[in-house]
């Protein structure tokens, strides 16, 4: 794991600038190819049944279609991964759109379907096909984005308290605990967004960071519809927690926003 990490529990503010990424396309497994064709015309999109190609795709995903966790679905040239609000049409998915052109990759999924798919994994297998890793460097970065997404999802959307203990009593309640948040429909029903920025390798400063040192800055923005929580002096304790001292041990920077409800990472490629 890298060191040189910078701590920060100042508010995030940081937006989107101009559009990174032009949607060509919108793909969406399982939806009927009348409905899916209507839909892409409205966005201004062609409809794509078999992702393929140069062009930007956004992918409409649910945890009930079939095909959502196949692997293609998580490699170029698909850039975004959005599941529609519930009743949700073309003028309810484009603001979603326009979010997800101001990054380089952008996902905003349900809590339900994010906690099926391995969301960690995922987003490291997007970002290594667009600069790969070596096998080190992309095991620290997918350690950090696991544990970044599990807090979001676990601890901040179901709200369910990390293990205190290595104990098959904790293990019980934590299993427990979270099965019975999982099938609440208010809790699964809240959503994660997840922004990644690429700054490609300069000498320069990067967008709103630091130089980059010849290197290709990521940047990482991970945000829960939780409670929120303030960091203490020591961010992690017990068998399972936020782990912010584990994430900060690989980022180059970790910052904590929204009142503990999005964090902010930054990781040299």
């Amino acid at each position: 794991m890298s060191g040189g990490t910078t701590h920060s529990t100042t508010q995030n503010n940081a937006g989107t600038v101009g559009c990174r990424t032009r949607f060509a396309g919108l793909a969406a497994p399982g939806m009927p190819v009348e409905r899916l064709g209507r839909l892409a015309q409205s966005l201004g999109l062609a409809p794509v049944a078999e992702p393929a190609g140069p062009a930007a795709l956004a992918v409409l995903l649910t945890g009930a279609a079939p095909g959502s966790d196949a692997d293609e679905l998580w490699l170029p040239p698909i850039a975004a991964w959005i599941e529609p609000p519930a009743g949700s049409d073309a003028a309810g998915l484009a603001p979603l759109l326009a979010e997800a052109a101001g990054n380089d990759l952008y996902l905003n999924l349900t809590t339900a379907t994010a906690h099926d798919l391995q969301l960690g994994g995922r987003l490291l297998a997007a970002l290594n096909a667009r600069y790969p890793l070596d096998g080190d460097r992309r095991d620290d970065l997918e350690l950090a984005l696991h544990e970044a997404v599990s807090n979001a999802l676990v601890h901040g959307n179901l709200g369910v308290a990390g293990m205190k203990e290595l104990s098959a009593q904790e293990l019980e309640r934590f299993s427990r605990d979270l099965g019975d948040s999982l099938a609440d429909p208010a809790l699964a029903a809240r959503r994660i967004v997840i922004a990644l920025r690429i700054d490609p390798a300069t000498d320069g400063p990067a967008e709103d960071g630091p130089a980059q040192d010849g290197r290709a800055l990521a940047t990482v923005e991970v945000a829960d519809e939780g409670a929120g929580f303030i960091p203490g002096p020591r961010t992690s304790s017990g068998a399972s927690g936020r782990g912010l001292d584990l994430i900060g041990n690989i980022a180059e920077e970790l910052e904590i926003g929204n009142g503990g409800r999005s964090i902010r990472l930054r990781f040299r490629l």
